[in-house]
């Protein structure tokens, strides 16, 4: 790619060199770009940086000169960090040539409008599925056995005549066993719950944006009122 340029809006021999100018500074020491390398973004060196152009009318640094004579346009360099990049997409416009007016003849002052609005962004997806899981539940519990017996026990007693007809009588007596036997019983209960659900929150973002604007500068005849209009 050729990387020669012009200035397209000032002869280079009227613009005076920044060494020159002992009345003009620079806003920061930071933006003295001299003898720094010009490179693209790819890390091709265009050339060195040798002097800075300062264009007294609009107070600002205009272009810079490179060591072997070049002169690329301010428009064209992209200050980042220790490097001066060359910006390859910036496209150098000639100064329109002067044409004879007539009444009625206008120049459009343009202006770009910046609209910010917002749009919906698909964001993290939470999801909460239940399973079945089983746990083994051990608990003790006491059981009661009964054991029948039978026993006999010496006695020596006399009795009377009524009472020995009584106990000569047939008798039968029946003693049943009770015994306790595990029983297992369950029901469900809802011990607690998980909701799903979303809360919207806002925040002010700060958004910055370059907007063009032309501004027309009338130029006239020293003998001719003149006026400049701004935005």
């Amino acid at each position: 790619m050729d990387y020669d340029t012009e200035l397209q809006f000032a002869e280079v021999a009227n613009l005076p060199e920044l060494e020159e100018l002992s009345d003009w500074a620079l806003e920061h020491p930071s933006q003295d770009i001299r003898n720094q390398p010009l490179v693209t973004a790819s890390g091709q060196t265009i050339g060195i940086i040798d002097e800075m152009l300062v264009d007294r009318s609009a107070e600002r640094v205009a272009a810079v000169r490179l060591e072997d004579g070049r002169v690329v346009p301010a428009e064209q360099l992209n200050l980042q960090g220790d490097r001066v990049l060359f910006n390859q997409d910036y496209v150098a416009t000639a100064a329109a040539a002067p044409v004879a007016a007539t009444d009625g003849d206008t120049i459009q002052i343009v202006e770009e409008e910046v609209a910010v609005g917002t749009r919906e962004v698909v964001g993290d997806t939470i999801r909460v599925q239940s399973r079945v899981v089983t746990d083994t539940v051990t608990e003790d519990v006491t059981l009661v056995n009964e054991e029948a017996y039978v026993k006999t026990n010496p006695v020596d007693r006399v009795v009377s005549s009524a009472e020995a007809d009584a106990l000569f009588a047939e008798q039968s007596i029946e003693v049943t066993e009770i015994n306790e036997e595990a029983v297992v019983g369950k029901r469900a209960v809802v011990t607690g719950e998980v909701e799903v659900g979303k809360v919207a929150t806002s925040e002010v973002e700060t958004i910055t944006e370059t907007a063009r604007r032309t501004v027309v500068d009338v130029d006239t005849d020293s003998d001719i009122t003149s006026e400049t209009i701004i935005d």
